[in-house]
């Protein structure tokens, strides 16, 4: 063909001049193979299921085709089968990609969603109806709502394909079971964590009096230990009237499982052998308090007693230290009158000593 073709140039050069015929068969060809390679891009971008990019080639393919002179190209009818044959298989690869782009979507939306829902069917598991616990039903509504947000992200997966759409659905049935489960389990947690609680606090604060060594630290244990047995007691019985755990027996702190109904019966019975340790302490406490009363009036009476005695002592002696005050001062007196006397006999001794010498003197001087 291309011998064929190389013939024709040299007669279209030859016969209708050098330029005009031969430019325009130059033209042809290369346009030609521009076609030919935009076709040849259509169908790897066919194989390789990318309709957007396998479109975009026909386009360019469908350009050069529409050239006027194409149509000199002696292969030119081949390439316009050829791309009406690509254009008819473009919609078939549109198909097969979404189908494909489907398929990853719902194989990557099952990869998310069945681990959540494995480890919702786990947390769920090892929540105990007899011993749930607010840390496992927290876990549980967790994985719940992991599950229900994996599967509302898929949503618009629902009208592409019905069989992931029941799939999904009874995926979401299991976050409805387990959330109800929760439901259920909250009514235990409070009720372990409400009357259960109390009274293991009140059996607690019955040991502790026990232990303690003033009357006042015994009442105080034993009255806070009546508060919570009847705390203990009022709370179970709206326990023990609810359907959900009127009949289930609870996994206890110690010893064998009790119902609602059980547990305010033992309650009832603790907080009967509290009150009665109570009202025991309490009359020891009043003998106690008439004991220290009655002591510290006789040591009031002792204190005033030798109050009063310190009172007279310091009057007697406040007494005897005035007269004795007195008496020393009398004394002096009586010392210095005596001195002041003797000094004047003195002194009058002393000057009449004087006059009789100055006399001598004057008596010798004559």
């Amino acid at each position: 063909m291309r011998v064929l073709w190389a013939l024709v140039l040299l007669l279209a050069s030859s016969a209708c001049g050098p330029k005009t015929m031969e430019a325009r068969l130059r033209d042809a060809e290369r346009t030609a193979d521009r076609a030919s390679n935009h076709l040849d891009r259509a169908e790897k971008f066919a194989i390789q299921l990318e309709p957007k990019e396998m479109e975009s080639a026909l386009d360019d393919a469908k350009r050069d085709l529409a050239e006027k002179d194409i149509e000199l190209y002696p292969e030119a009818q081949m390439h316009f089968e050829r791309y009406k044959e690509l254009a008819a298989r473009l919609p078939q690869v549109k198909a097969e990609r979404e189908k494909r782009d489907l398929e990853l979507r719902l194989n990557k939306a099952r990869d998310k969603i069945v681990p959540r829902v494995q480890a919702l069917l786990e947390a769920q598991e090892a929540l105990s109806p007899t011993a749930p616990t607010r840390a496992l039903v927290e876990a549980v509504e967790s994985k719940a709502k992991a599950v229900k947000e994996a599967v509302d992200d898929e949503l618009d997966l629902f009208v592409k394909d019905a069989d992931f759409a029941a799939w999904a659905k009874s995926q979401r049935n299991k976050v409805d079971k387990a959330l109800e489960a929760t439901g259920k389990a909250k009514k235990g947690v409070a009720f372990l964590e409400g009357p259960v609680t109390a009274w293991r606090e009140g059996v607690a604060l019955v040991a502790d009096s026990k232990s303690k060594k003033e009357l006042s630290d015994k009442e105080s244990a034993l009255r806070e230990a009546r508060t919570k047995l009847s705390a203990c007691d009022r709370g179970a019985k709206p326990f023990d009237e609810d359907k959900v755990t009127g009949a289930v027996a609870f996994a206890m702190p110690s010893g064998k499982p009790l119902t609602p109904a059980q547990l305010s019966t033992a309650c009832q019975a603790e907080l009967k052998d509290a009150e009665a340790q109570w009202k025991k302490v309490l009359a020891a406490l009043e003998v106690e308090k008439a004991k220290k009363k009655q002591q510290e009036e006789k040591e009031k009476a002792q204190a005033a007693k030798e109050q009063k005695a310190r009172e007279l002592k310091e009057a007697k002696e406040a007494k005897a230290r005035a007269a004795q005050e007195a008496k020393d001062k009398a004394a002096r007196a009586a010392k210095e009158a005596k001195e002041a006397k003797e000094r004047k006999a003195r002194e009058a001794k002393e000057a009449r000593e004087r006059a009789a010498r100055e006399l001598k003197d004057k008596q010798k001087k004559k």
